[in-house]
């Protein structure tokens, strides 16, 4: 069980970190710094408007769906036409209720045809989601693996070609960059699609309402969880174009800082995606998921706390080097983005345990919670702090929702971290950050600096037992590991 998974999560990490940093550092970034902020805040904040009522698309569907067939692959046959017609009117359900409200907050023009071509993505996103649940259910992480990254070489090639191919006139256009992202979801989610009914036999669709209504019942307590973790990980962009004068632009400066948080963030989403069905096909098989949790932790929560901890220290310099003209109020809530991180790693364990023990219902009361604070919580900073309100935010919601999963799994299923593992995971990051500070001051240039915290933070991991790599080697290299 073990030995599947760091197999599967070191390819995964390796194809994830050379396409998506292309993406992020490439492209996603380039279009921004091409058509301007006010641009690409306004497209910014639509996208996560578009994403706020993904829970309509989904109800819970694809995380039911990844567990059910983890435990039972030949369910494939039974769910793929219910769940696949189910969709199809949870689709319109999203239109109209997405549309409805933007109507509702005066969207108009420009935005609402911006808005319909985005809902448009985040419908075949969601189907894309749902296929790889059932491929990544059977097993076939290998393939899952390539999907994950698959819409994102897609648009790669076509934005490339749009950029820096010569065959355009004028300059770039935002729209270009949704229609880009239009085309490489069709193309992955047809790909996707013919996978899963030739991998699962999926012979035709006959919709069984028992069937039906078992698979809505059952997945409630995913739709739960997912819409909470959608609006507290979304809805501060929207937020800040909604609440601030010159919204747009304050939204865009609020993208050069989320921009690396979201693309680090989607580290432990993998993790997370890869834990899931492997921990219940192990809890379904009465095997003990403690060491994989023990790994996969230590495997996770090390770099990415260092890394983290080195990026919060250099802000200023980061965004010069990936922006023309990033702000002050940027850089501030950069630096705190970069530091929530770490709960969000922490999170993405403790909750893939408490999903794979079917604790759901405690997972959903933990991350509705989470979603009324965060909402409370934008209300009232971003008015008063700008973009540094929303990032603080995220903080304060991510490091409690954290704690809550902690002590959650500590409860009902088993401690794989105790609280003085935790205090000596803090103190790692804290001499981290105090190397990093320090460097600064002896006149290095900051790269020099932070190359060098980064190598104090991994000397810290390792002596303090954070990282294990000649264990995870034996691992890789035997089999009778695999236990």
């Amino acid at each position: 069980m073990r030995r599947k998974f760091l197999i599967n999560i070191t390819f995964l990490l390796t194809v994830s970190i050379l396409v998506k940093a292309f993406w992020v550092l490439g492209i996603d970034r380039t279009v921004q710094n091409v058509v301007g902020e006010t641009a690409y805040g306004s497209y910014f904040s639509l996208f996560s408007f578009s994403v706020l009522f993904t829970l309509l698309l989904d109800m819970g569907l694809s995380g039911f769906n990844n567990r059910a067939v983890a435990a039972d692959p030949s369910r494939v046959k039974l769910y793929f036409g219910n769940v696949l017609l189910l969709r199809l009117l949870l689709t319109t359900a999203y239109f109209l209720v997405t549309v409805s409200v933007a109507l509702a907050l005066g969207y108009r023009g420009w935005q609402i045809s911006m808005l319909l071509v985005l809902m448009l993505n985040q419908v075949m996103a969601s189907m894309i989601l749902w296929l790889r649940s059932n491929i990544s259910g059977m097993q076939y992480l290998f393939l899952d693996s390539i999907f994950s990254v698959a819409d994102r070489l897609v648009m790669i090639i076509i934005c490339s070609v749009l950029l820096w191919g010569g065959i355009t006139t004028g300059g770039f256009r935002i729209e270009w960059f949704v229609w880009a992202q239009t085309a490489a979801y069709f193309t992955v989610m047809c790909a996707a699609f013919i996978i899963v009914v030739r991998k699962g036999q999926v012979s035709g669709v006959k919709p069984d309402i028992t069937v039906l209504r078992s698979i809505i019942v059952t997945g409630l307590p995913y739709a739960a969880v997912v819409f909470a973790m959608t609006i507290y990980w979304r809805i501060d962009s929207v937020m800040i174009e909604r609440l601030l004068p010159e919204g747009a632009t304050q939204a865009g400066n609020y993208a050069q800082a989320f921009r690396l948080f979201d693309a680090f963030a989607m580290i432990p989403v993998m993790f997370g995606g890869m834990l899931l069905p492997i921990m219940t096909r192990g809890l379904s098989s009465g095997s003990d998921i403690r060491p994989l949790a023990s790994m996969a932790g230590r495997l996770l929560m090390a770099p990415l706390g260092v890394g983290a901890v080195t990026l919060a220290t250099f802000p200023g310099e980061i965004l010069d080097l990936l922006y023309i003209s990033p702000t002050a109020s940027a850089v501030l809530a950069f630096r705190i983005l970069m530091i929530t991180l770490v709960p969000v790693g922490a999170i993405y364990i403790y909750s893939t345990m408490l999903t794979a023990a079917w604790k759901l219902r405690l997972l959903g009361l933990i991350t509705l919670s989470g979603m009324l604070l965060n909402v409370s919580l934008n209300l009232a900073l971003i008015p008063w702090l700008g973009i540094a309100g929303a990032a603080y935010t995220a903080l304060v919601t991510q490091t409690l929702v954290a704690a809550a999963c902690m002590a959650a799994v500590r409860k009902t299923i088993t401690g794989i971290t105790g609280a003085g593992r935790v205090t000596f995971f803090l103190l790692m990051l804290t001499l981290t950050f105090a190397t990093g500070w320090l460097l600064r001051r002896t006149g290095l240039s900051w790269m020099a600096a932070g190359g060098l915290q980064l190598a104090a933070g991994a000397v810290l991991a390792l002596l303090l037992r954070f990282a294990e790599p000649l264990k995870s080697l034996k691992l890789l290299t035997d089999r009778a590991g695999s236990a």
